[in-house]
């Protein structure tokens, strides 16, 4: 008779051993990933579905930021003296009430200026934070429409499809400042910086609740919503959940803050 130990089979009756398997690796390089979330989304997420990672991206992210505020602040000289004294006499004027004491408002415009000094580090630290809370809302989005995903995955389609987009947003819009006149740009107003949203179309005037969907209309911005939607599908671990329905969350997310940001403008907090 054989001897069961000596051929490392399991013993009579006892159910077969089986090996874990193996977790498939990533395909695709960081450098092919940012590239090919623009061009082809679908392979790339689904390379991301074997293998999320959220570093690389994350890095240049942050790199974007700063260049994009190292670009802003070589060409726009913000007076943003004239910008907060705008904005309280705007206010004020809105009330009915009396201006405040010069002290006061100096020391908003002092703040302002800080502010304004510590920009940049301000933009390079926002960055992970920023693709964290994202993250965030669409993981309990997702867990909502019961797909068969994680927080890390998730995690990395939103900083992939973020750093590609931003990749790309970032080097039409410096090139935009260094050929424009950036006379009058007020930072606080994303139609002032770029013309790739609606806004920047809109006459002076306009009433903001306005400007403020119109700005929300950009194509970076829209390119972004449309690389999530592909990604998450790509994500959702069942055929079930397809792009239309990850579509379906991703914009309808989109459309309920683009009308909490028309009433903050409505209540006057829009500038």
């Amino acid at each position: 008779m054989s001897d069961h130990s000596d051929t490392g089979a399991p013993p009579y009756g006892a159910p077969p051993m089986t090996q874990p398997t193996p977790k498939e690796a990533a395909r695709l390089g960081p450098f092919q990933r940012l590239t090919g979330a623009l061009f082809s989304p679908g392979e790339t997420f689904a390379d991301v579905n074997r293998k999320p990672t959220f570093i690389a991206p994350i890095i240049i992210g942050m790199i974007l930021a700063l260049a994009g505020s190292i670009v802003f602040s070589m060409r726009v000289k913000v007076d943003w003296e004239r910008i907060t004294r705008d904005r309280i006499r705007t206010a004020v004027e809105k009330t009915g009430g009396s201006m405040p004491p010069e002290e006061q408002i100096q020391q908003q415009v002092n703040i302002t200026k800080m502010i304004g000094k510590v920009f940049p580090i301000l933009a390079v630290v926002g960055t992970p934070i920023y693709y964290v809370i994202l993250a965030a809302i669409f993981a309990l989005a997702l867990l909502i429409a019961q797909t068969q995903t994680t927080f890390k995955k998730i995690f990395s389609v939103v900083s992939w499809s973020a750093a590609s987009t931003g990749l790309v947003g970032t080097i039409v819009t410096c090139a935009s400042l260094m050929v424009r006149d950036t006379e009058g740009i007020d930072p606080s107003k994303p139609e002032s910086i770029s013309t790739t949203n609606l806004a920047a179309f809109l006459p002076s005037g306009t009433a903001r609740p306005l400007v403020a969907i119109a700005a929300s209309l950009d194509v970076f911005g829209i390119w972004f919503l449309i690389l999530l939607t592909i990604g998450f599908a790509a994500i959702a671990g069942s055929r079930r959940v397809t792009t239309g329905k990850t579509g379906s969350i991703v914009f309808g997310l989109w459309i309920l803050w683009i009308l909490i940001k028309a009433g903050i403008a409505a209540l006057g907090f829009g500038g």
